[in-house]
């Protein structure tokens, strides 16, 4: 299965807004901003540690149009309800689940510049609560909106800045920079290698493409919000065991893994909890994992680089400990097809998709043959569980 055609999608949407709107389509703007997948870089980036994202062809859309009252109207294609409020008064309770992102972005933007004009619009995502990183994706749509509604001329990383903001600060979710950084600087035919502590990217020319591989992406039929699982404990857990290592050899602790060498732990770790020397011991080797993938994709040697995505999926399970019985079921299952080289959990592991690399004579069947078994196994969501094909795409956009 593939994802929606983006320009067919685009055009839906403005016709199901102009025609409930009573708006005229010359009025309507539309931002597609695109999902992530992380092939490599595990549950590490909200430790300072490098990670790998790859924007896909599976998208939030966004159509809107501005208006001079400070009013925000919005009604989601995916959730029920609608979300209503002031941005001269922005409440921070949330009501409904979905409503959450467009105050928090208000919320964050509000912080430095004043918002006045507010905007009518929907929001359609293609594969929302999955793991892809919708919720940044969404967010950067927002964002977007305001920022283009008011004229403001903001740089790519000051949008990272105010995604993050945005969900550290009014969503409770203690994350780092991948997800809002791929979809800001993600490029069609790049694999973004993101130094998340000296917040830096470097772009990676795509060498294989398409002739060597297609990107599976296999959503379990289970969505999760982050907040309210493991998520945000296993960051803690993170913190807490830099904290102690640090402390063995200075006399301030700090704060992420990143600020502790790797001798360090290799002569301290032992000292730690066991809980807690596992999640370090899952930092330190994906760290090595990143280092060793991009050597590897810049060789064409994908081989070598899906066995590390399975390394990874392997740490993520035993090490960081996150996951449910359907996501490893899902991976197992992938990770057995013939064709596949490489897969892991996507976004944090406590549910949504599994992000494969497969080969291109293969994908079409292996698709299939994932998705059937998968809902075999688990009948309870067969309805929703599906295989899609995808491909590489561009960051987030006006379309």
């Amino acid at each position: 299965m593939n994802f929606p055609d983006l320009n067919q999608a685009k055009e839906r949407l403005i016709e199901s807004f102009a025609d409930e709107a009573e708006i005229a389509l010359s009025d309507i703007r539309v931002i597609a901003s695109p999902y992530r997948i992380c092939p490599l870089g595990a549950h590490i980036d909200h430790q300072g540690g490098p990670v790998l994202g790859m924007t896909i062809n599976a998208y939030t859309l966004m159509a809107f149009t501005p208006k001079k009252e400070s009013q925000v109207k919005l009604r989601s294609e995916n959730y029920p309800g609608k979300v209503k409020f002031d941005l001269r008064q922005i409440p921070e309770a949330t009501g409904s689940f979905w409503g959450v992102y467009a105050r928090a972005a208000a919320l964050a933007l509000q912080e430095k510049y004043p918002l006045k004009h507010g905007f009518i619009g929907i929001i359609d995502g293609m594969l929302p609560g999955c793991g892809l990183s919708s919720s940044a994706s969404v967010l950067l749509a927002y964002l977007y909106a305001l920022a283009d509604i008011h004229n403001l001329k903001l740089e790519p990383w000051d949008f990272v800045n105010l995604t993050r903001k945005a969900e550290n600060n009014y969503i409770g979710l203690n994350n780092g920079i991948l997800d809002q950084t791929s979809i800001v600087f993600g490029e069609f035919g790049q694999l973004l290698h993101i130094d998340t502590k000296e917040v830096h990217v470097d772009k990676i020319a795509d060498k294989l493409g398409e002739t060597r591989y297609r990107i599976l992406v296999a959503y379990s039929g289970f969505s999760r919000e982050l907040t309210t699982t493991g998520y945000n404990s296993r960051v803690a857990e993170c913190q807490e065991a830099a904290a102690q290592l640090s402390m063995t050899e200075a006399d301030e602790p700090v704060k992420m893994l990143s600020d502790v060498s790797e001798n360090t732990f290799h002569q301290h770790g032992n000292k730690l909890a066991p809980h807690l020397l596992r999640r370090a011991n899952h930092y330190f080797s994906e760290v090595r994992r990143v280092r060793d993938g991009i050597k590897a994709w810049q060789d064409g040697q994908l081989e070598a680089f899906g066995h590390l995505m399975l390394e990874s999926c392997r740490s993520s399970i035993e090490q960081y400990e996150c996951g449910s019985p359907a996501i490893h079921d899902l991976q197992q299952i992938m990770s057995s097809a013939e064709g596949v080289i490489g897969s892991r959990f996507s976004g944090g592991g406590f549910g949504g998709c599994v992000v494969g690399l497969v080969k291109p004579s293969r994908a079409a069947i292996a698709a299939e043959e994932i998705q059937s078994a998968y809902r075999q196994l688990h009948p309870e969501v067969a309805d929703q569980a599906a295989v899609y094909i995808a491909g590489s795409a561009d960051g987030v956009r006006f379309l």
